[in-house]
């Protein structure tokens, strides 16, 4: 009778903060990626790549203290519309170069809104941020499916990267 539950008040969070230091590993490891997939190593999207690893680990670290999930929710939203954003107006493989691991990162976001689902579920609260979340992210993964299939030349039509 006295073993703690997930709906606990003082219990702290542990799925999602791990998800989210995958997250930020899988953005941290850029470099590596790029080498392992024969990808340009851009600057840009290095730096990118590093300031959205230090935000996922930011946001981690926030979640564990049992806040800032709508920075998490702010976070994804904003680095999915941005890259599929700068895939489209640039052409395809460009949203590839800007996030080499974006299947890894799309599993990671899945993965996140539902352990979010159901640790909201067992603590009785209201799971409907968390399952606008993953509906978004199964929007995207399909919207990105479609990018990386129809393969558009994009507005500025830059193609593929020279070299």
């Amino acid at each position: 009778m006295n073993q703690l539950t997930a709906s606990t008040p003082g219990k702290r969070p542990l799925v999602a903060p791990l998800i989210l230091a995958l997250i930020s590993a899988t953005h941290l490891a850029y470099a590596l990626l790029v080498n392992l997939r024969g990808m340009p190593l851009l600057l840009p999207a290095l730096c990118l790549a590093l300031f959205l690893g230090a935000a996922y680990a930011a946001a981690a670290w926030l979640f564990r203290q049992g806040r800032g999930f709508s920075h998490v929710v702010s976070l994804i939203v904003g680095e999915d519309l941005g890259v599929l954003s700068a895939g489209l107006l640039l052409g395809y493989p460009w949203a590839d170069y800007l996030r080499p691991g974006t299947v890894a990162i799309i599993g990671l976001q899945l993965a996140l809104g539902f352990a979010e689902i159901w640790r909201r579920q067992e603590a009785s609260r209201p799971i409907a941020p968390a399952t606008r979340l993953t509906w978004f992210v199964l929007a995207y993964t399909l919207a990105f499916a479609l990018y990386v299939g129809l393969k558009p030349r994009g507005i500025w039509s830059l193609g593929a990267f020279p070299g």
